[in-house]
């Protein structure tokens, strides 16, 4: 909108008014407006976040990362995202690792796939089998003792 009013001609002190009519309390303040317009004014039209923070890295999700909390995670699936953040990664980064990245999720305190590979599903299967035929068997009833995820 600072830049858009920049372009309609307009002074920073009438976008301020337009920005606090728009947004009241949550507008940027008036020092940000200033700055904006002399940005614009010393040739500023590229509004790329890359652009403007060319000088720090634009993110903590990098295949290094992704794949260092993906080991953590393996070797302890109570890892907590806070415990994962002694790595040196922010904590938007880690949800961002864990979520969008390995597609896990954190269910009765452990951290399982989300989707699952087929091999995963294969193994699942199997062992279901192996205790149903247990149970079938009378060797074990520890089949009563699985939750499924629609009883929690």
């Amino acid at each position: 909108m600072i830049f858009y009013d920049y372009k309609c001609n307009l002074t920073p002190k009438q976008c301020i008014d337009r920005l606090h009519l728009a947004f009241g309390d949550e507008a940027p303040s008036n020092r940000t407006v200033y700055n904006w317009f002399a940005e614009f004014q010393r040739g500023l039209t590229f509004l790329c976040d890359e652009f403007l923070c060319e000088s720090r890295p634009s993110t903590s999700v990098v295949a290094t990362n992704v794949d260092a909390v993906s080991e953590m995670i393996e070797r302890d699936r109570h890892m907590t995202p806070r415990d994962l953040a002694s790595l040196g990664i922010d904590m938007k980064a880690i949800h961002t690792i864990l979520h969008d990245h390995l597609s896990v999720r954190k269910l009765c305190n452990h951290w399982i796939p989300h989707n699952l590979t087929e091999a995963q599903k294969q193994a699942r299967v199997k062992w279901s089998k192996e205790m149903l035929e247990k149970f079938n068997r009378g060797q074990s009833n520890l089949v009563y003792n699985i939750i499924t995820r629609d009883e929690i």
